[in-house]
């Protein structure tokens, strides 16, 4: 992949989802000024959260996934919350493609006078629930042609994109899709002459202020250039949708001959059915392939959290299958709680929670940058007014939109970082009162833990085979591979040996003292110590080589015993094994 993947990926929902299917109706019932504005801040919101979004990427290139990378970049508690709410997020969002999809079907249907249920909204559920196992279905299949796919979806997009501009420009076609009837909806529309029910229908528009962040680490370094130029791009197709739809409607207005029905003009209507019924059908798959993108992102974030958390439930929904690991359990919950989530009715209900949502993760992710920017003013981020500025108006935006939906999110937020801020301190308390064994045993359940986790996503961490001979003879080696691991990765101290390690925890360092006194030694001596420096490099792993100026680390010459000095191992192994009796005895 490269930074023109990411910007396909990026660029696609944002110019199908809202820009063929609502935003002519969108500027015909707010205006142009007001409709420029909400562009401008909705772009605006997603540029500067993409910019920081970039910056955290870019300073930790090494991890892997949304939740890897937002632990290595702030506090475990923040992590873990904010990106329980972003799966949120990402959830609903899905709910939001598949039923915009579901629409466009059924704007299909309506052409031809087709109907399943009742030719609304429960037509619209069934539809929805057969593109939701559409798309559950191609998240678990993984085909080697899906970037093509996703190539040729994108230039269809385009073109529909073009024409629909284009037939604003020129009046020859409609190319708009019209809204499914409200018949049998659960929950009433909400008013279309408010101004926060077309800024919640227009934002979803701008949802890959984020996205990057779940991107894997090969394709870190460019994601960027192309999250960003996406952003940019649809801010401009957006802007030019508005002025030519605006000049539209004012010519359309004018026109006498435009309150005639379809059944009067033949030719209107054959072709009303050229031109909007091919761009239902891009619609529709650009929409599934929206929704099996976030689908699988959010996937990855709940098995990465089970994973993290450690809690016996999660747990169970962290297990991947196959060499690629693919979360088969989390894909099952997820897409489960999706179909009903599309259960709710339309694209103009679901909008507004999706809306919410989002603009509260912006404002607690730009705040945080905003922090961050405090502490280290040299992060290349948005300046830290900007980042300020964004995240308040973010929240104000989404009270705006929706108060309750707001003052839930801050409080699924609000608990989520207390109960982990909890539990984080009442380890840390339970590990300065433990004993030596109990710290042995959690230590052991880690390293049989890491075992399970694939190779992709785990953690560098450094695994030092220490050639220190006997331990006793050498502390000040020791000591000093010890302050490298910290007691939080593995540490093996021993002679040379053909293998070495527990599973997984394979040592990825070796590290001994340099040769002091190499000119007095033996040929043989120096050739052996020679030998296993040659040996790491071919085996490919790192090498330590640690000197003390002259005295070098061995200390057996001042070892005593019955206060005359040590000169064979097998003396040196009765006084290790009589002093480790004595620290046990007195333990």
């Amino acid at each position: 992949m490269t930074w023109k993947d990411t910007f396909v990926q990026c660029v696609q929902p944002m110019l199908a989802i809202v820009l063929l299917l609502r935003f002519s109706s969108l500027v015909d019932e707010t205006g142009f000024p007001h409709i420029l504005f909400l562009v401008f801040f909705t772009f605006l919101v997603s540029l500067v959260t993409g910019w920081s979004a970039c910056t955290v990427v870019s300073r930790k290139s090494t991890e892997d996934g949304f939740l890897k990378t937002m632990l290595a970049y702030s506090n475990p508690e923040f992590a873990v919350s904010f990106s329980i709410v972003y799966m949120v997020c990402l959830l609903i969002a899905t709910s939001v493609f598949v039923t915009a999809g579901a629409e466009a079907v059924l704007h299909i249907f309506s052409t031809f006078s087709l109907e399943l249920l009742d030719g609304a909204t429960h037509d619209l559920r069934l539809v929805a629930s057969v593109l939701s196992l559409i798309t559950l279905a191609l998240c678990l299949v993984r085909s080697r042609n899906s970037r093509y796919v996703r190539s040729f979806i994108f230039a269809l997009t385009c073109i529909a994109t073009a024409l629909h501009l284009s037939s604003t420009m020129f009046r020859y076609g409609e190319y708009q899709l019209h809204r499914v009837s409200e018949r049998n909806a659960m929950i009433p529309s909400p008013p279309i002459e408010e101004i926060s029910t077309v800024f919640s229908q227009l934002f979803p528009a701008a949802m890959c202020g984020l996205t990057i962040l779940n991107i894997g680490a090969k394709l870190q370094n460019t994601a960027p250039r192309g999250a960003l130029i996406a952003i940019a791009a649809s801010a401009c197709f957006y802007s030019a949708a508005a002025m030519l739809d605006y000049v539209e409607f004012f010519a359309r207005t004018s026109t006498v001959n435009q309150t005639k029905p379809f059944a009067e003009q033949p030719n209107e209507f054959l072709s009303y059915i050229y031109t909007t019924v091919p761009m239902a059908i891009v619609v529709t798959m650009a929409c599934v392939l929206s929704a099996v993108t976030t689908l699988k992102y959010t996937s990855v974030i709940l098995q990465s959290l089970g994973r993290h958390c450690q809690c016996s439930f999660v747990l169970w929904l962290a297990k991947g299958y196959s060499r690629r690991d693919i979360p088969v359990r989390c894909l099952l919950l997820l897409s489960t709680c999706q179909i009903l989530i599309s259960a709710i009715g339309s694209y103009d209900l679901l909008c507004i929670p999706t809306t919410v949502f989002y603009l509260f993760a912006y404002s607690l992710f730009n705040f945080y940058v905003f922090l961050i920017k405090l502490s280290d003013p040299d992060i290349p981020s948005p300046p830290t007014l900007l980042s300020l500025a964004i995240s308040g108006a973010c929240a104000l935006a989404s009270i705006y939109t929706n108060r309750y939906l707001a003052l839930f999110i801050a409080a699924i937020f609000a608990v989520s970082y207390c109960t982990l801020l909890y539990l984080h301190r009442k380890e840390n308390t339970e590990n300065d009162d433990e004993s030596p064994s109990s710290t042995y045993s959690s230590v052991l359940e880690q390293m049989h833990e890491l075992q399970n986790e694939p190779d992709g996503r785990r953690h560098y961490h450094p695994q030092i085979l220490l050639l220190s001979g006997s331990p006793t003879v050498r502390p000040g080696l020791v000591d000093f591979a010890h302050s490298i691991t910290r007691g939080k990765s593995l540490l093996i101290c021993g002679y040379i040996i053909p293998t070495a390690g527990l599973g997984r925890l394979r040592p990825n360092i070796l590290m001994l003292g340099f040769k002091t006194g190499w000119e007095k030694s033996s040929k043989e001596v120096v050739t052996d110590y020679f030998g296993m420096l040659s040996n790491a490099f071919e085996k490919q792993v790192g090498l330590i080589v640690f000197r003390n100026e002259v005295t070098g680390f061995d200390v057996t010459s001042s070892i005593r015993k019955n206060g005359a000095p040590i000169n064979d191992d097998e003396d040196l192994a009765e006084y290790v094994d009589r002093k480790l009796y004595f620290v046990t005895v007195q333990v």
